[in-house]
């Protein structure tokens, strides 16, 4: 019988976790509990059925209320987790986020959780080496308490593999650039409103995408990008048979948050051969290969998209056919049952803990 692994909370809408332990059998099996219950994590029963609980997205799990300042549930699970463990299961947690979207970084009752799961389970699994660096230097969490697993590619998840390395280098009678993913106020798309207005006013021959459902702090923005005549904005989720279309017509990957922590819409990108332009700092360089990194800009540079955007117009197809097979090496080198086989590994050395 393989090992439960129940993750909590467990995204249908997002592919991740079936990803990463797409390779985990027959050693371990992914499990999910939905609604989430806390009050059985204590039972004996319940430890016998499930060997390991995982915590992904702590920030949706235990959402800090912004009027009482702490999460009413987050007492009762640790309590549970606890007694999880005196029953002898083992807890893992991965970290997805630098901060919670909908509470403010220095939120006090954030961090506060954050030390309590530190101190609580046996084994942390971050994506990167700045990510590490961040829950040793931030929470005084043990080093030999953490992994580091890179977030995977998505080779095969949307199309087959084989599908997607073999299609060509979209068409270039005008260069395609695509910014994907939900429109919150952190994705600093202002940058891109102006980068973007600046080459369409200087007349420069380019078409940007811009994809994603609009929350409200990004309803402006989204009003603004769409008013420039270069730009398209598709407020919607795209469905998951629309994707690969949806990247493959694209030639760059535009990124231009300075406080992206973990992207996996920049693997998502690469997975279908896009370079990324993106301001120059660790998250970033930690997520795309070494030959790609000469399209990363200094951070506090306004200019710097402005640049690499240019300068991705003005490659030949020669050169950006090249940098297209840089990512999708690097796709295939991280592809998900690659990572998953390095999260079984940890699942193991978990269960000797």
């Amino acid at each position: 019988m393989p090992t439960k692994a129940l993750n909590i909370p467990y995204g249908t809408k997002n592919p991740y976790q079936n990803m990463m332990y797409s390779a985990c059998g027959p050693a371990f099996s992914l499990a999910a509990m939905n609604p989430i219950d806390f009050s059985v994590f204590a039972e004996p029963e319940f430890q016998a059925e499930h060997g390991i609980i995982h915590i992904q997205w702590d920030d949706r799990l235990f959402p800090v209320s912004s009027e009482t300042g702490n999460n009413p549930n987050f007492a009762k699970a640790v309590d549970g987790l606890n007694q999880f463990k005196e029953n002898g299961g083992k807890i893992i947690w991965t970290i997805h986020n630098r901060a919670a979207h909908a509470t403010p970084e220095g939120s006090e009752a954030f961090h506060a959780m954050r030390r309590k799961l530190s101190e609580l389970v046996h084994l942390i699994h971050v994506h990167t080496a700045h990510a590490r660096a961040h829950m040793i230097t931030n929470y005084a969490t043990p080093p030999e308490k953490i992994r580091v697993i890179p977030h995977p590619s998505y080779l095969g998840v949307y199309e087959s593999a084989a599908t997607t390395l073999a299609r060509p280098l979209s068409n270039r009678d005008q260069t395609r650039f695509l910014t994907f993913g939900t429109m919150r106020g952190n994705r600093e798309l202002d940058k891109l409103h102006v980068a973007a207005a600046k080459l369409t006013h200087r007349g420069y021959d380019f078409h940007l995408s811009v994809v994603g459902r609009v929350f409200r702090s990004g309803r402006r923005m989204a009003r603004r990008l769409a008013a420039i005549p270069n730009v398209q904005v598709i407020d919607r989720r795209v469905e998951d048979d629309e994707i690969p279309q949806l990247f493959s017509q694209a030639h760059a990957y535009v990124l231009p948050s300075t406080q992206t922590f973990t992207s996996g819409t920049a693997m998502l990108a690469q997975t279908y051969g896009l370079p990324l332009i993106a301001p120059d700092i660790e998250p970033h360089q930690q997520t795309i290969p070494d030959d790609c990194r000469d399209l990363l800009y200094p951070a506090q540079n306004d200019r710097g998209l402005i640049r690499m955007m240019r300068r991705v117009m003005q490659m030949s197809d020669l050169e950006l056919n090249q940098k297209r097979k840089i990512c999708f090496d690097f796709a295939q080198m991280r592809k998900p049952v690659h990572m998953s086989e390095l999260l079984t590994t940890a699942l193991e050395d978990l269960q000797n803990v």
